[in-house]
């Protein structure tokens, strides 16, 4: 049987993107984003009473993109009541205030997102999610873009910090909660490399693991196993199958639930056959964890890994490994005599 955490450990280094406290770049982008909104406010309009980290990057759960534009996502709250604001009106303000020669902003039904340009390609981008304060902490999402029905600009009632603390507190060990993180890395990069497609978004991933996660070791050493682990979430996700109505059709589907508001399932908006490709990929993804942790070569393997992560995930040569193996049996009979 091969031995893979290793290479899971190497190929984590590899893929994590640390969180903004720790990325002084990503954090320095923020705080100049944020400070350009704030100062080129009309005077008299709106106002930002506060801002927080949100996405991947809050959660500890970021990695890097695979055709890296990096997506920095952050939240504002205005001193607006809801009841009595356009939440597009409210997100062509902030537009207005971001607009800069250096990048491109654009109105987006969930956030405004900010591109930033090196040359004509974009090096990165912000997705800027405008609240409202509501009754108490409670907030509201502007939802809506430019063109959008009246029916179509609302605010949602919305807990992204709440949802970043029950991710954080999803595993009560740190490190159970850091083996929970490392696999919802593993298929996060599973995603970007083998779907075309951005119908399955990050946070529907990242749920799937916080309702089906349970951290995997192995059973004589007490070690870690992530492939175990990954495997077995794959294999429960895959049995989360259900007929369920969708669109008014008795269909076969998946459906994650978020756990805050506004609940909802975070998997409705896939069509049918973005659903059928899912199951698809997750059943080869399953087969392939389960052929290279019984493998008995951890270069095949890694091989075998490979081609479901991509070219970072790292495959020995059969040289090293070889060699790997006489060190280990020399080392163990030094040991013993």
């Amino acid at each position: 049987m091969a031995q893979l955490q290793r290479y899971f450990f190497s190929f984590h280094e590899v893929i994590k993107l640390d969180n903004f406290d720790e990325n002084e770049t990503l954090r320095s982008k923020r705080d100049i984003l944020l400070r350009n909104l704030k100062d080129n406010l009309p005077t008299g309009g709106p106002r930002v009473v506060r801002s927080f980290n949100q996405g991947s990057y809050a959660m500890g759960t970021g990695t890097k993109p695979l055709d890296g534009n990096y997506d920095i996502d952050v939240g504002a709250v205005f001193d607006v009541e809801p009841d009595q604001a356009n939440s597009v009106s409210l997100k062509k303000v902030v537009r207005d205030a971001l607009t800069h020669s250096n990048r491109t902003v654009e109105i987006r039904r969930p956030c405004v997102t900010v591109n930033y340009l090196k040359g004509s390609v974009v090096d990165y981008h912000v997705d800027l999610a405008i609240y409202a304060q509501a009754e108490g902490d409670d907030l509201r999402l502007a939802k809506g873009k430019e063109g959008s029905s009246s029916e179509n600009c609302v605010w949602e009632m919305s807990d992204p910090e709440g949802l970043c603390r029950e991710i954080a507190n999803c595993q009560e060990k740190g490190k159970d909660r850091a083996q929970f993180r490392r696999v919802i890395r593993y298929l996060k990069r599973w995603r970007d490399y083998r779907f075309s497609h951005k119908g399955i978004f990050s946070i529907a991933l990242t749920v799937s693991a916080y309702h089906w996660f349970t951290p995997y070791k192995d059973i004589l050493t007490e070690e870690y196993n992530d492939a175990g682990a990954l495997h077995r979430l794959v294999e429960i996700i895959l049995s989360k199958w259900r007929p369920v109505v969708h669109n008014g059709e008795l269909v076969h589907r998946l459906q994650v639930p978020l756990p805050v508001e506004p609940r909802g399932d975070l998997l409705k908006n896939l069509t049918a056959p973005q659903m059928d490709d899912l199951q698809i990929r997750l059943v080869e993804l399953r087969d392939a964890l389960k052929d290279a942790i019984a493998e008995p070569e951890d270069a095949e393997a890694c091989k075998i890994l490979a081609k479901k992560f991509g070219g970072d995930f790292p495959v020995p040569s059969a040289e090293k490994q070889n060699a790997a193996k006489v060190k280990s049996s020399v080392v163990g009979t030094g040991s013993s005599a």
